[in-house]
């Protein structure tokens, strides 16, 4: 079986296994997250047989992940966490797999720790039993930078940068002594705990000078030293080739400077970038001779006029060093080096890669980008080994369609997409899809037509319309055909769309679907997203703005918070309306209109943690129960989503299923599901029934109502939910238990934060299990006295259910 052949069978089965690897509490993932590092890829090496892949990515405050990929599956096989600021590179050729860090050792029970500035590891990242680095505790001190939380040598010596042979067997690092003088120490590589179990096999004494630059050959026997020249206006600088063993230089030469010195794997050479006035590319330049030859040049594109290609990008040499694989903008140009052609172009990434690599056997090669897509091609036919489906970067918006049973997604790879819901099944892509600037980001909303048949985005030059039955564009009616690129929201009656653009914004009213203009608000700053209210009778360009106008008119109206207070948080949700907001009081979590700040619910909390000395959440969603919310915080954490109680603020469950920072999508309306978006560029959809709540295996044998209603009543928010989720398994036990133990209300019964939070956690269970019985005794508790909390939470539980 070919290769392709062979990639085309593991696809498939992988698509039919991926229920499988689910995350427990997920029932669906929308999209692929294999070959998904999960954030941008800084450093990526290939095994020397092309069967496996090593890359490192962002991991939370202070952390990088360092993680070991099957290259047939795309899926990870280990992964490794060391701290940022003490990692120093990694390198996988014939002689092994190492990565390097700075020592530090950890202080006792995590406290404070103790840098060696002077020393580093070395580790097989790829040997199970080999225990890596201690990881340091980290703190965030963000005006400062300074995260880890050791003591600092002062002004003593230290090895900084790193240079690794192409084969594994030898790496370089650049030391600087405590009296200033700078040094280039070369070492044999093998996994030891400290600098002292290597063998130095050279030293190259750069004095008080030191160098701009050093990088190493491939076979790790000469060292080539940069040094930029004084000369105002020229980027010249002098190179020297010195020889490990003997620890001498050879005569220096004045060379080209670039962003990138991309040094031959013999030593010989240097491909630099050149930009002329109407073209740029490559030049070689010739150690020995001192001579420079171009190798290729293209002509810019209209994308490029303003500011030339990313001369920043990664690159790498294949193994004979005949060829070197250039990255520029969204792709990477293979140059032969010796007729100074070019070969081809590995494209199919988002953004820039990041990071390029190739196999010891010159098979393979391997690209990155930052948005964590990881592609595999093949050296000889430089196509890639697999297509790659769903979703190139992190999702950024989602809608659910007005059944349901649909969701529209966008992502910074300038596509929208549709998803069933229930399957995790892509129906239909289109591309071309860009981010328009909207107050501080770029971002493109696409949306639902009020009948669910037709979605509209924008492209670069205008915003179109495209039936989802027939996949084909589809005229705007009356003016709105005339639209360049626009954000689009409709009327919750779907009698009125809403269009916008920029910032200061420029608002304009149609008629749906006829297209007609109602009116139109130029130069509104704003620093929210445009909207209609709840009824669909006014208009706002920031919902947490006091600024409103007539939906009809375009009359400005007085609203109920003309004297607003502290800017609420946007809650997140699958659907455009209703557009609410979340604002703490005193008494608990109010829930407000967009744009008119009138009060629509407010949901009792007794206890409340959060003291805003972390700042705002990253993302707030609240179920349509309003028993629990969803969200966002713990920065050293961005893969972890919390589902906490709202009547105490504390913590439930929390849910982990993604690679990468996970971003709040919203509940579905029945709040039976909630969507989340990761660094992996997929969507999950997570059962939050308490019904399905993953029990521990203790609980699922427990039998005694009681007892688990005394668990429910309990301080602890984890367990309460968790007996509340046994309970749910048995409706008619539940039922029976709160029978036994809440009754109706009465006239001058005591209340206490206490009795506050068991009413709130018995009527969410009883609205959960949605049966008779269970509304039978809603019933009954929504009968007690009037004022009383209990008969209020069971009202709105009745009024809830009402309207499903």
């Amino acid at each position: 079986m070919s290769r392709a052949a062979l990639s085309i069978a593991l696809l498939f089965l992988a698509q039919i296994a991926s229920a499988a690897d689910l995350p427990p509490g997920a029932v669906a993932r929308l999209g692929d997250d294999r070959f998904r590092a999960g954030g941008v890829v800084t450093h990526l090496a290939l095994s020397p047989d092309g069967k496996q892949f090593v890359t490192v990515r962002e991991a939370g405050i202070g952390l990088l992940a360092v993680t070991t990929w099957d290259a047939s599956t795309g899926k990870p096989i280990r992964e490794q966490k060391v701290n940022s600021e003490l990692f120093r590179g990694l390198v996988w050729g014939k002689g092994g797999a190492f990565a390097v860090v700075c020592r530090a050792e950890p202080g006792p029970k995590n406290g404070t720790g103790e840098l060696f500035p002077d020393d580093f590891r070395v580790w097989d990242f790829t040997d199970p039993k080999i225990v890596p680095p201690p990881v340091i505790s980290v703190t965030p001190y963000f005006e400062l930078g300074d995260w880890l939380n050791v003591v600092r040598p002062k002004h003593g010596p230290e090895y900084t940068d790193f240079e690794f042979s192409a084969d594994g067997t030898r790496g370089a690092a650049r030391w600087k002594s405590a009296d200033g003088r700078h040094a280039v120490h070369v070492f044999e590589l093998k996994s030891a705990p400290t600098a002292a179990k290597l063998t130095r096999i050279g030293a190259i004494d750069l004095g008080a000078e030191g160098a701009d630059a050093v990088h190493l050959s491939a076979d790790g026997k000469k060292i080539v030293t940069f040094r930029a020249l004084a000369n105002p206006g020229t980027r010249e600088c002098t190179a020297t080739v010195w020889d490990v063993a003997t620890g001498r230089p050879g005569k220096p030469v004045r060379a080209p400077g670039a962003n990138r010195l991309m040094l031959a794997p013999d030593a010989s050479a240097i491909v630099v970038y050149t930009a002329e006035q109407e073209e740029w590319g490559f030049d070689l330049f010739d150690f020995a001779t001192g001579k420079r030859r171009a190798l290729t040049r293209w002509r810019y594109t209209a994308a490029q006029l303003d500011g030339g290609p990313d001369d920043r990008g990664a690159f790498v040499f294949a193994p004979s060093g005949c060829e070197v694989f250039v990255a520029i903008d969204r792709q990477t140009f293979v140059i032969d080096l010796k007729t100074g052609k070019e070969l081809g172009r590995l494209e199919g990434h988002a953004d820039a890669p990041r990071a390029v690599a190739v196999s010891a056997d010159g098979a393979t090669i391997a690209t990155a980008d930052c948005y964590g897509l990881v592609r595999l091609w093949g050296a000889n036919t430089l196509r890639p080994f697999e297509e790659v489906t769903g979703h190139r970067a992190p999702v950024e918006h989602a809608e659910l369609s007005p059944d349901g049973k649909r969701l529209l997604t966008w992502a910074e790879d300038e596509t929208v997409r549709l998803w069933d819901v229930a399957t995790g099944k892509e129906l239909r892509a289109f591309a071309g899809a860009p981010g328009l600037f909207d107050t501080n980001r770029y971002l493109n909303r696409p949306t639902f037509t009020p009948d669910g048949t037709t979605v509209l985005y924008s492209t670069k030059t205008h915003l179109v319309a495209r039936d989802l039955l027939a996949s084909l564009e589809v005229p705007l009616p009356g003016g709105m055909a005339e639209l360049e690129p626009h954000f689009v929201v409709f009327a919750p009656d779907g009698k009125a769309a809403l269009t916008w653009t920029g910032n200061p914004k420029y608002l304009t009213v149609w008629d749906w679907p006829s297209g007609k203009k109602r009116f139109a608000l130029e130069g509104l700053l704003s620093e929210g997203t445009p909207g209609f209210t709840f009824d669909g009778a006014a208009v706002f360009a920031d919902g947490c703005s006091p600024q409103c106008w007539d939906a009809k008119t375009g009359k400005e109206l007085t609203t109920a918070w003309k004297d607003a207070p502290n800017r609420p948080l946007t809650l997140l949700s699958l659907r455009p309306n209703p557009r609410l907001l979340i604002d703490r009081s005193l008494k608990g979590l109010r829930t407000l209109e967009a744009g008119t700040g009138r009060l629509m619910s407010e949901v009792h909390t007794v206890r409340d943690e959060y003291d805003g000395s972390q700042g705002d959440p990253r993302g707030v969603a609240l179920a349509p129960s309003t028993g629990q919310y969803a969200w966002l915080w713990n920065l050293d954490e961005p893969d972890v989503l919390h589902l906490s109680e709202t009547v105490t603020s504390e913590l439930r469950r929390t849910l982990q299923g993604h690679r990468g920072e996970v971003r709040v999508l919203g509940f579905t309306p029945d709040g039976t599901k909630l969507l989340t978006a990761g660094g992996d560029h997929t969507v999950l959809v997570w059962d939050v029934r308490l019904q399905s709540v993953p029990l521990p295996d203790a609980l699922k044998k427990e039998t005694s109502a009681a007892k688990l209603w005394d668990t429910l009543t309990a301080p602890n928010a984890k367990d309460a939910y968790l007996a509340m989720a046994r309970l749910a398994r048995e409706p008619e036990a539940a039922v029976k238990i709160v029978r036994m133990r809440l009754k109706p209300a009465a006239r001058g019964e005591r209340e206490t934060d206490e009795s506050k939070v068991t009413d709130c956690r018995a009527i969410e269970l009883l609205e959960a299990l949605g049966t008779d019985s269970s509304r039978t005794l809603l019933k009954e508790l929504a009968a007690g006295h009037a004022g009383a909390f209990r008969t209020q939470e069971a009202k709105r539980a009745i009024g809830r259910w009402e309207k499903k």
